[in-house]
Formats: structure tokens, sequence, C-alpha cells
């Protein structure tokens, strides 16, 4: 359990003074917010909510539900995040996203790039590519004549896809395993000193020159409830589309070529069987006179941008890919980004390659004494917990080579311990956080539940002092659902 993180991505920054307004307005025929200069202090807004509201169990807990508050939570596993979504309070589960219009970087079999749009590579894999033509009678499987589109998946699957290679720091090339539409989700612009820009979710994991980083977290993003941006607090460099390597030559000279071949044409071309053989000579010498022998292939390398500006521009249709092979990357605007970070693949995939940790991947309980639900104690030796441990590992590996030998991913699965861990981005109002608290921060619940309830507290006692100070004494560890 000490690998588990809650972080406070938002909140409401004066909640209980937002209260006090919701509360005051219930009984006023005054247009509260009028009197904004005469409210009481943040503070003293907290002890009217007690003495008022709170106290005695008494009243209507309405006013609650305004101030919000999103936490991202990391490294639990699968089950505690199967046990809060069963609950009826406001979660909702994020995953990184880019908008539709942001384009992919792809090589042609000339060396010369092709951009595409996410959203429109989405559209050919799930709906494939449009006929040049229509066609005019019935096909051969019956379907109707006029417009029609061509299976998608196969072709995009071969293009090449521009990809990082994290140890050399040069760029090469990928392919696509799958396109994914996120649906709907609070999307920013982030603007370079080079004048890219990116329009990503706030979670979406970028390059920067210290590694890989969330977004938010990459520019330390501080965002009110409506995700405006309030502040960040510290500056940030994406690594960003290449530039030419200082040792890097030309990897043909097509000029030899055009020299020989200058001023011919049809008519003459014939002839050039009969001189040959003289002109072999006077090839060889000219390329030995004038060419040198090929260095190293040139190569592209990524190098850092300065991010000036970033702004909230609502919430948009979102999208992803998932990158086949060893570099799980793509270029996106120009900037290095990372594909889906889908546990069922590419993750247990590294794991069976031994390129993670095993423990970063699946959750295990520590060694310790243990009680059932029906009061049966018992100990989870080091022994227990290591033969898990292997059976983990080696299920990633049977995981890996159905996914080799042909099986889809939901197939494969299959065999996938239920416990392996994950991260999400849960948001709750005041009320449904008491809620959920009165509900897993109690004794008889699950101990990993628990734990999130535990990392979640400080916060809360941070964010609405009065509050947190009243439940504590009043409902804390007592399974009283709040009203």
């Amino acid at each position: 359990m000490d690998r588990f993180r809650v972080e406070v991505i938002a909140k409401t920054h004066n909640p209980q003074q937002v209260i006090y307004a919701a509360m005051h307005q219930d009984y006023t025929d005054k247009f509260v917010f009028d009197g904004r200069s005469h409210w009481p202090s943040e503070l003293e807004a907290g002890e009217i909510i007690v003495k008022r509201l709170l106290a005695g169990e008494r009243g209507h807990y309405g006013p609650l539900e305004h101030p919000s508050i999103t936490f991202n939570c990391g490294y639990f596993p699968h089950s505690v995040m199967q046990q809060a979504r069963t609950h009826r309070v406001g979660i909702s589960f994020d995953v990184q996203c880019l908008d539709g219009d942001t384009e992919v970087t792809f090589i042609q079999a000339s060396g010369s790039l092709r951009k595409i749009k996410i959203a429109d590579l989405y559209d050919v894999w799930e709906n494939g590519e449009k006929a040049i033509r229509t066609r005019q009678i019935i096909g051969r499987n019956g379907e109707p004549p006029g417009e029609y589109r061509r299976h998608g998946k196969k072709r995009i699957q071969k293009m090449s896809l521009r990809v990082l290679n994290e140890e050399t720091g040069t760029f090469q090339i990928g392919h696509v395993n799958n396109v994914m539409c996120s649906g709907l989700q609070p999307v920013y612009r982030l603007t370079l000193a080079d004048g890219k820009t990116l329009n990503c979710t706030i979670n979406h994991r970028l390059l920067t020159s210290a590694g890989w980083q969330t977004m938010g977290d990459a520019l330390g993003l501080i965002v009110d409830e409506n995700h405006e941006v309030l502040a960040t607090t510290q500056n940030c460099q994406l690594m960003c589309n290449g530039v030419w390597t200082n040792d890097a030559i030309y990897t043909h000279k097509n000029c030899c070529d055009d020299q020989i071949n200058q001023g011919l044409n049809l008519r003459e071309n014939p002839r050039l069987g009969e001189v040959a053989q003289l002109n072999q000579p006077n090839q060889n010498l000219q390329l030995a006179k004038f060419y040198q022998p090929r260095g190293e292939v040139k190569s592209l390398k990524a190098h850092p941008v300065k991010v000036t500006q970033i702004e909230y521009i609502g919430k948009q249709m979102t999208y992803d890919l998932e990158v086949d092979g060893p570099w799980h990357n793509f270029v996106a605007n120009g900037i290095v980004v990372h594909n889906s970070y889908r546990y069922t693949g590419n993750q247990i995939l590294e794991l069976a390659e031994n390129k993670k940790d095993l423990e970063d991947i699946f959750y295990l309980r520590p060694v310790g004494d243990y009680t059932d639900r029906q009061g049966k104690k018992y100990y989870y030796s080091p022994q227990q917990r290591q033969a898990d441990l292997d059976w983990c590992l080696e299920a990633a590996k049977r995981y890996k080579a159905d996914l080799d030998n042909g099986l889809s991913e939901e197939h494969a699965r299959g065999k996938i311990p239920f416990d392996y861990r994950q991260h999400f981005v849960v948001s709750f109002n005041l009320r449904s956080l008491l809620h959920f608290l009165d509900l897993r921060y109690k004794k008889d619940a699950q101990l990993e539940i628990q734990k999130l309830c535990d990392l979640m507290w400080p916060h809360l006692q941070e964010w609405t002092p009065a509050i947190a100070q009243w439940y504590q004494k009043n409902r804390l560890g007592k399974s009283r659902l709040a009203p």
C-alpha cells in the first residue's frame, strides 16, 4: 500500500464561503452576491455552517453540493475503482486523450511526412476508407449500390508511424495497434515558444525534458471547478519533432543518376545498350572523383521547446492511439506524446519482457495478520506472497503468449489477475465526498479502499477545516450515511 497516491488536481478555493452563500440565499430575498464584501471570512463561514446547518443533524444539506474537488488517485488495485463506482456519488474516471484536430505524423515511402488528423484516423479505423468510385451493382456479399467504404484497419496498421527511440533520443518507425475514442472531456491548449500547439486533457502524458509526465504535473497546473486555468507553478519544456544530428550526412545522392541521364529521351534510350561497355569506366571515374563512401544514416533527434501559454478550450471529443512495438509514443502536432495507458495491453506485455517491476503492475497485500468478514484470523506469510508474485508473472507471460499466437486482447486478458494497479481521476462535491467517507472510511470496509479514504482525508481537512473537524467528531468511522 506504500505505492498508493492521492493528489488534488482542482478544487473550489473558497468552499466554506460558497456553502455560506448558498445557505444564506435559501433564507433571504436579497441577492447575496451584492453583499459579498460583508461575507464572513472562510474560517468564520465554516463556523457558521457547523452551527446553523450541521450541528444537531438538522437542516438540509443541499448547500454542501456546490463546492467540488478533483483527485488523481494512483497505483490502486482495480477492485478499489470497481467498488468506488458502485456508490451513488459524483465520480468520473478519465484517461489521457487528444482532441480530434491533433495531427499524427507518418512517414511515406519517399521519406516525406504525412500528417493525418486523429479524428480522421478513428473514422477510417471504425468505418473504413471511402472508396473513390461508387458501386453500380449489388456487391458479391450483397452490398447495395452507391458509395461504400473499404476495410481500413490493416492499412492504418501498415503505415509507418513516427515514434521516438527513448534510449537514443532519435526518431524511428513504429506502427499503430489501435485507435480509440474516449468521449467528451475537458481539453486544454498548450502553446510552445516555436508556435506549435497541442490540445490535450490534463492527464495526458507528455515527454518533457525531465521525462514522462502528465500535462497537469509537468506545468503544476491549478484549475477551478469549471476547469478554467488559475495558475501554473512551474516551467516546462516538451520534446518536439527533431533537428538533424551534427554528424549526419545524406543517405543517397540522386545527382549521379541525374548527370548520367541528363538530356536523354525515348529515342536515345535504346542506344544505351550499345555504349554501356564503353561508358562504364567513365562513370566509375566520375563517381570516384566527386563522391565519397556513404557514412552513417542521417537521423532526427528530439529537442526541448518551452511551453509559453496554456488555456482551457472547453469539452471536446477526444481520441488516443495504442502503439505497437517497444516505444509507446507518437508525434502529435510535432510534440512527442505517450500512447494509451491501458494496463491490459502494453503494461503487462512489458512486465512479461522484464521491462517493468512486478509490484508496479499488480497489487498484493503486504505480509501480515488479517481477519476475514466472518472474524476468522489468518497470517499471510512471505512464502505465500512470493508464490502469488510468481503466479502473477506467469499469468503475464501467458497473456503475452496468447497475443503472440493471435488471440484477441479481450480473449487473452481472462488470465490476468484481477487486482492490477490503475490510476484514475475522481471528482466529488463536498456532500458526495462525505457520503463516500461514510461508506468506506470505516473499520469493516476493504483495507485498500480504507487507505484511499485515509489519503483523501488530509486534503479534506485542508480544504474545509471546520466541516472536517465536525465530521471527525460526529460521523467519522460510524457508518452513518449523509442525508
